[in-house]
């Protein structure tokens, strides 16, 4: 082993892992290998020992590093024909097949006395071969791939030679995927998908590669999948600008915390799943692609639109091409969150935003639902509540959600039950506050137009000079005090009256036993409190009695203006 060997992956007892150094360990004899696992719980370190820095895993898990002996015996690698007649030929005898692929599969018959004869078993590897020509879908994951060759040198020369066999093997596959091998340079996954003339899908998970080389370019793959495989963004992205015809791309788990450059005009999906962004602006350079169709960050760490900022609105947008989103499984906890989207997705069609710890609240927060008596408010919200809650933050455009096809119904019941509990919330707080309120409902007079404003219930509150008074829009503010006075008495019966009652409605209620009043006094009836007689100025104000006359007209029209308690005397006939 020598420092040429760092970057060179190895499989020991079916674990893979990357050389990451070679060379002694203070406090033991011998050299060392240093590797970093592919599963990251398999290792005792992150490079280091007794304090000393050997090497540095790309991983961030701080259990990815070992140390193992050179002399320790691995599994050895295998070309891309070996494996793929392991996985799709094993049926067949190995030596004979391997005899026909160095004949370029191709067997001659053999004449003896004139006569056309076959070799014994010819007739399985014809089966065979006319099998893997048929082959469109080819999985060869975890099988040790190391290139064309099946060693760790890929010569050029002996490369160039052995290549065109897998033309000749395989020529129409279409799916390809040899993620978790042994893979460490872009150019011997060139060589043998160049071979591939009809392939567009390539999978290369869980690989290890090294900076891409110069001159390696991937005609005709519409699908990429680089999962698990710990490049940096910028490789990515240099990598994605190899494939000319790339339109899918898949770059899950790769640690990724912001997205630094843009990808080619081409790519219309997205997948960026499970890694560790933690804001929507660490996204701002994807708002660059013009054919966006699909994005997935699902299983990040995103709460925010800007970082560090839960309230602010997006300062950027993507293209309205964008109609696709998957932000489930992420750590939202605002619904300020939420009414943020639309803005920054104007053409979103489809949305996927479950799982997120904001649905683990209850519809409202605990004081408001205190505040107006809401029955199970300290209980999450359920499954029903989370999707008409969400929906109804996103206009008509918005077709599906969570999976489900949103339909005239739905959205009906979502908003109006939205907008039920935002008159909620604005009856548990001041009228001062409203504004404030309702900047956190964007959606709030679309709705308020289509389905007519909510009941507020909110009890009396302060002009702001000190004064009490009862909001215009209130239960409280659809009710009048009237105090019935008989002469002969002086208790004096109060009922709240609402203001649709009619006067043969008020002439009903007047009509009391004598329990309703105590006994009779001498006692002049007390002034009306619409009777202002303090000053001289005021005493020239004195109002009128007003016989109520049987009318349907509402009582409400009667007391316009008024404000406190009026006073009905009632006459025994």
């Amino acid at each position: 082993m020598s420092a040429s060997d760092i970057g060179q992956r190895r499989s020991f007892d079916g674990q893979l892992c990357t050389i990451r150094y070679v060379g002694g360990v203070q406090g033991t004899t011998g050299d060392w290998l240093g590797v970093e696992w592919d599963d990251p719980t398999r290792g005792k370190h992150a490079g280091e020992h007794k304090g000393v820095r050997y090497f540095t895993c790309k991983s961030k898990h701080p259990t990815a590093g070992s140390f193992v002996r050179p002399s320790r015996p691995s599994e050895p690698p295998r070309s891309f024909l070996e494996a793929l007649n392991e996985k799709y030929a094993s049926e067949y005898d190995q030596q004979d097949a391997q005899s026909a692929l160095n004949a370029r599969l191709v067997p001659k018959a053999i004449e003896i006395s004139g006569k056309v004869v076959e070799e014994v078993g010819f007739d399985k590897i014809r089966k065979q071969q006319a099998e893997l020509q048929e082959l469109q879908i080819v999985l060869l994951d975890g099988l040790r791939i190391s290139g064309v060759l099946s060693s760790y040198e890929q010569p050029e020369s002996s490369v160039a030679e052995a290549a065109p066999k897998i033309a000749a093997t395989c020529p129409k596959i279409i799916e390809l995927d040899i993620s978790r091998s042994l893979f460490t340079r872009w150019r011997d996954v060139w060589e043998i998908c160049n071979q591939l003339k009809q392939l567009k899908r390539l999978r290369l998970n869980g690989n290890r590669f090294r900076p891409l080389e110069e001159d390696v370019t991937f005609e005709g793959i519409t699908e990429l999948r680089v999962e698990q495989t710990l490049l940096t963004w910028d490789e990515i992205s240099a990598v994605a600008s190899r494939f000319p015809a790339l339109t899918d791309l898949r770059a899950s788990a790769n640690q990724l915390t912001t997205i630094s450059c843009p990808l080619g005009n081409s790519i219309t999906s997205l997948n960026l799943e499970g890694n560790s962004m933690t804001s929507m602006s660490a996204l701002k350079h994807l708002a660059a692609l013009p054919n966006l169709g699909h994005l997935s960050v699902r299983w990040n760490n995103i709460s925010t639109i800007l970082e560090d900022s839960n309230d602010a609105a997006p300062d950027f947008h993507f293209p309205k091409s964008v109609f696709s989103l998957d932000l489930s499984r992420n750590n939202i906890t605002s619904w300020k969150f939420l009414n943020h989207l639309s803005t920054l997705f104007p053409g979103l069609t489809t949305l996927r935003v479950s799982t997120n710890p904001l649905y683990d609240e209850p519809p409202l927060p605990p004081s408001i639902a205190a505040a107006t008596s809401t029955i199970g408010s300290s209980k999450p919200m359920t499954v029903d509540e989370a999707f008409m809650l969400t929906l109804s933050r996103f206009p008509p455009t918005l077709h599906m959600l969570n999976y489900s096809i949103i339909s005239p119904q739905d959205r009906l019941n979502a908003e109006m039950y939205y907008l039920s509990l935002i008159g909620k919330e604005l009856s548990a707080t001041s009228e001062a506050d409203e504004e404030h309120v309702l900047a956190t409902h964007p959606r709030y007079a679309e709705l308020c137009e289509l389905y007519g404003e909510p009941r507020i219930t909110r009890a009396l509150q302060s002009d702001g000079s000190g004064k009490r008074i009862i909001h215009p829009r209130s239960v409280a503010a659809r009710l009048v005090k009237m105090a019935f006075h008989l002469p002969s008495s002086t208790h004096i019966p109060v009922k709240e009256i609402p203001h649709s009652f009619n006067t043969y409605q008020l002439k009903a209620i007047a009509t009391f036993d004598e329990e309703d009043w105590a006994e009779d006094s001498e006692d002049e009836m007390p002034q009306p409190s619409h009777v202002e007689s303090t000053s001289e100025e005021s005493s020239r104000f004195v109002r009128r009695e007003v016989e109520l006359v049987d009318s349907t007209r509402d009582v409400g029209f009667l007391f316009q203006g008024e404000t406190g308690e009026m006073k009905i005397r009632v006459e025994v006939l």
